[in-house]
């Protein structure tokens, strides 16, 4: 609760509708108010509204990325009066894309990688609150430190800070009135006693090493204990001057700072630091590190229960003896290179009771203060119950698809077409041929055979056979499409250039499937150039993410991280795609051609789906189009 009893409030700003629902239950549930936005900007308006508590910002949103939302919060003068709302960033990523180091400085308060548990967001929250709460305390407390000495600047005896003078043999000459507040002594206690008689018996070292280094010329700061008069420890640092007297060193100028608060709040972080390793432990996710001779030196108690395997089982014993070598291997790649980017993956393991478990897991180096490699961190979580929906969807889709499409394109249909196709050819055979009216059959034969291909299409689009991936050369792939429509080409007065980068790795992918994407693409590039042109194929080795793009061009991040693809370009200089149309050249049926069925770039982009690539598609009227194709190089 705030100070004046109002519950305090949780901004999340987030572009998934998901992560808003699962943010608003926890949130609420723990007893925050909470606040949404779904973009930067709105997210900026509901900071001035609102002045929330806390603020939660995913790292990737459209339009601007979290980090550089926050960097502009930190730094636009117009949010000055909103610098105490502390921010935690929501990410996927793990990696070093995000200088981390760099919004710490200006104010990040803390990082969350997802996936988390509502029990660790709520933690993050409250253990920022209350940090944030004891940072404003301290920094009131500074402030008024700072008042105080501004105000009494000119008054030694009334200076905030404990000022003080020693001889040659380090006895008290001079000490000001801060002392009584500070430990309890007078001046006159502390008047010619030596500094080694009012502090701890274990930091006498470090005052004479600090003491001797200034006779000798050098300033120096040191921290020591001093006991209270009314008992308790105080924790002082001081900055030690030598003190001159004509020309010569004659003794010591020292200045110390009670610094007690700020060793409580050190120690506090180090017990929220505990706090959290605790937190760590207890996390449904498994966490498990393996050092560099692969020994397990850490399992928690979320890879217990997942892999099913005692904790005393496994610490000390390399991995190799406790999972099968075929997931080892995908656990700890042996051909992965020192500076790799952290490995997202979903694979099957078998638990210790021999049962497979669907898991997907991240796989990051485990490095120390030096960025010295000392092993990998492995961490994971089950996700059997998502697959097996996952499963479900894609299965119940295709259901719907085909009964929509079964239920107004039945097989009967090519019964009455056939029987209407042989009765033209009968009647186109029984009229004369120099009798006008045999165009009329021919006509109806053509129609008839324009019917039959639609059909074809829409089964094709209905009854997508699953890919039969295989690893293939690109340049073998576009040789047969382009030998196959050489003549149409080559009569439509077009120039075909095919540009493929050196070392272009080989492509996973059903070679029927991927011949009919580039047959597609190609008449559709020979269609658009009606008075000729330049095609170009170009090809390239590109480490990205795959953006899921819908028939609306809406774009879902993809929260996997960035593996191998081979982008394709396929780019025309014909008549280009007016902007209205670009929305809906994927949709099913939706076509500019007189002719055309509408399915071909549906199919297209049906076939890279099920591949796990992407397409997109840039045009402009009068100068062109270039559709830019992802295929996976990886499995």
């Amino acid at each position: 609760m705030n100070p004046d009893g109002k519950k305090k409030s949780v901004l999340l700003i987030d572009d998934d509708p998901d992560m808003l629902d699962i943010g608003r239950i926890i949130i609420r549930k723990a007893g925050y108010h909470f606040v949404e936005a779904t973009t930067p900007n709105e997210g900026f308006d509901k900071i001035e509204k609102h002045h929330p508590n806390l603020v939660l910002l995913d790292y990737m949103m459209p339009d601007m990325k979290g980090d550089e939302f926050f960097e502009r919060f930190a730094s636009d003068e117009k949010f000055e009066p909103y610098r105490d709302i502390p921010v935690i960033m929501l990410t996927a990523r793990s990696d070093n894309g995000i200088d981390r180091v760099s919004l710490f400085k200006k104010g990040l308060a803390a990082f969350l990688v997802k996936p988390f548990g509502h029990r660790e967001l709520i933690n993050i929250i409250e253990n920022v609150l209350q940090l944030n709460e004891i940072r404003s305390q301290n920094m009131a407390l500074q402030q008024e430190i700072k008042r105080t000495q501004y105000k009494y600047r000119d008054l030694v005896e009334n200076a905030n800070d404990l000022i003080f003078t020693l001889d040659e043999a380090g006895r008290f000459v001079f000490v000001n009135n801060r002392i009584q507040l500070l430990t309890g002594f007078s001046e006159n206690e502390w008047l010619h006693q030596s500094i080694f008689d009012v502090i701890v018996q274990d930091d006498h070292e470090i005052i004479r090493h600090a003491f001797q280094e200034c006779l000798s010329g050098n300033c120096g700061t040191v921290e020591f204990r001093i006991l209270h008069k009314k008992g308790g420890i105080h924790y002082f640092s001081a900055n030690l001057n030598p003190l001159h007297d004509q020309k010569k060193i004659g003794g010591v100028v020292g200045i110390a700072r009670d610094i007690t608060d700020r060793i409580k709040l050190e120690n506090q972080i180090v017990e929220l630091k505990n706090f959290n390793e605790s937190i760590i432990k207890s996390i449904g996710s498994g966490l498990i590190t393996v050092d560099l001779d692969r020994k397990i030196t850490y399992f928690n108690a979320g890879a217990e229960k997942i892999l099913k395997i005692p904790v005393e089982e496994v610490i000390g014993n390399p991995i190799d003896k406790i999972l099968p070598p075929k997931e080892v291997e995908k656990f700890l790649p042996v051909d992965q290179k020192e500076s790799f980017s952290p490995l997202n993956r979903e694979m099957e393991v078998t638990n210790g009771k021999g049962n497979k478990v669907f898991i997907g897991f991240t796989n990051t180096p485990w490095v120390d203060n030096a960025n010295r490699k000392m092993g990998t961190i492995i961490s994971f979580r089950d996700i059997s119950e998502i697959k097996r929906l996952q499963i479900e969807m894609i299965r119940m889709d295709r259901l719907a698809s085909l009964g929509v499409l079964a239920s107004g394109i039945a097989h009967e249909i090519r019964n009455p077409l056939a029987g209407i196709k042989t009765m033209a050819q009968t009647l186109e055979e029984e009229i004369e041929p120099d009798d006008s009216r045999r165009e009329y059959p021919s006509r109806i034969i053509r129609q008839v055979n324009r019917l039959d291909e639609l059909l074809k299409a829409f089964f094709s689009y209905a009854r997508p056979r699953p890919p039969i991936k295989k690893w293939h050369d690109l340049p073998d792939i576009v040789h047969e499409v382009v030998v196959l429509l050489n003549k149409k080409i080559s009569s439509s007065k077009i120039d075909l250039s095919e540009i493929y980068d050196e070392n272009l790795p080989k492509i996973f992918v059903d070679l029927n499937q991927i011949q009919q994407v580039f047959i597609n693409l190609i008449l559709n590039a020979v269609d658009a150039m009606s008075e000729g042109g330049h095609l170009v194929i170009k090809a390239r080795a590109v480490t990205t993410r795959v953006e899921a793009v819908d028939r609306r061009r809406k774009i879902f991040r993809n929260k996997r991280l960035k593996s191998l693809y081979t982008e394709v370009l396929v780019k025309d200089t014909g008549s280009g795609i007016q902007q209205a149309h670009l929305e809906a050249i994927f949709d099913p049926f939706f076509t500019t051609k007189s002719q055309g069925t509408g399915l071909g770039l549906s199919i297209v982009y049906r076939i890279l789906e099920e591949h796990g690539g992407n397409i997109k598609v840039t045009s402009e009227p009068g100068k062109g189009t270039t559709f830019a194709l992802l295929l996976p190089s990886e499995e």
